[in-house]
C-alpha cells in the first residue's frame, strides 16, 4: 500500500499540466470567439 504515496507527486505534476492545458485551451477559444464576431460584422 505504500506505493500509493509514491504516486502522489506524479499525479500532482500531471494535474498541473492538465490545468495549464485547460488554460491555454480557454484562451484559444476566446480568441476564436473574437474572430468569429469580427467576421460576422463584415
Amino acid at each position: 500500500m505504500e506505493y500509493v504515496g509514491y504516486l502522489a507527486p506524479v499525479a500532482f505534476v500531471f494535474a498541473l499540466a492538465a490545468l495549464s492545458q485547460v488554460g491555454a485551451l480557454k484562451k484559444e477559444v476566446e480568441q476564436l470567439k473574437v474572430e468569429l464576431e469580427r467576421l460576422k460584422k463584415d
